[in-house]
């Protein structure tokens, strides 16, 4: 009765990602509607690059040596005995909700329909990224959640260790979902001194799920982590819509120019 759930919870949140989705569509003219799509498609061949799915097997297996040992328990009871006080919790309840689906993701959409009414929207702009970037990593999240099949501290007697399909806790979403727009603003920003302080607040809705006890280090990490490569895709993304093929024609010469602003 224990898996139901986060069973549930699974199925809501894949559902409300493919209403959106179909409601995000339908008042676009066709042109932006294969602008969308292209990006898309984009995004889930750069997400699934050989590189990025090497570090994405580095970070879990580095998660599963947490996981799987003593590590996490050690660390998450070590900080429920030692460090968790009244000004941490104030400040894990004033970021908390940057990790709610409920409220984020709806919001990003909405957000995103905006480049579709005015292309040079920045809130636009930041917002389509932000859908973008949970449209690429939500179904990997959701994946992984699962194969590991962790649970919560206290919820079982095996702990952290990994249950393929027992459970479905073995990744933080809260931290995904969190950490996706500080992320997307970080990798839109140009100063140094912003970039990372954006970076390091992306954190905050992990360690919100470590104070509270309700996920262990290793699933916080994966979460924002899975946040990372996700953002990443979608940039790779842009990267590549900067480099412009032209033809060349000369007097006794024909080709093609390749075009890469730096």
């Amino acid at each position: 009765m224990m898996n139901l759930p986060q069973v549930n919870k699974a199925s809501h949140i894949t559902a409300l990602l493919l209403l959106i989705l179909k409601g995000f569509l339908l008042p676009v003219s066709s042109s932006a509607s294969s602008k969308l799509i292209d990006d898309l498609i984009r995004d889930q061949r750069n997400f699934y690059s050989v590189d990025r799915l090497f570090r994405i097997g580095v970070a879990f297996g580095i998660g599963a040596t947490m996981a799987n040992s003593t590590f996490d328990e050690k660390v998450q009871n070590y900080y429920q005995d030692h460090i968790r006080n009244s000004g941490s919790d104030a400040f894990s309840k004033g970021v908390r909700i940057f990790g709610d689906g409920k409220y984020l993701v709806p919001i990003s959409f909405a957000l995103a329909s905006i480049s579709f009414i005015q292309e040079d929207s920045l809130i636009g702009d930041f917002g389509y990224k932000i859908f973008r970037s949970y449209i690429a990593g939500g179904l990997p999240l959701l994946a992984t959640q699962r194969l590991t099949g962790a649970g919560r501290p206290g919820e079982h007697d095996h702990g952290s260790k990994w249950r393929p399909l027992d459970d479905g806790n073995g990744v933080s979403s809260h931290a995904f979902i969190g950490a996706v727009p500080f992320l997307v603003a970080a990798r839109m920003n140009d100063n140094s001194f912003i970039k990372y302080a954006l970076y390091a607040i992306s954190l905050a809705p992990a360690f919100s799920r470590i104070n509270d006890n309700a996920h262990y280090f290793s699933q916080a990490a994966l979460g924002w982590y899975i946040a990372y490569e996700s953002t990443g895709a979608v940039f790779d993304t842009e990267k590549n819509k900067s480099i412009s093929i032209v033809p060349m024609i000369g007097q006794n010469t024909y080709g093609v120019t390749f075009l890469v602003p730096w």
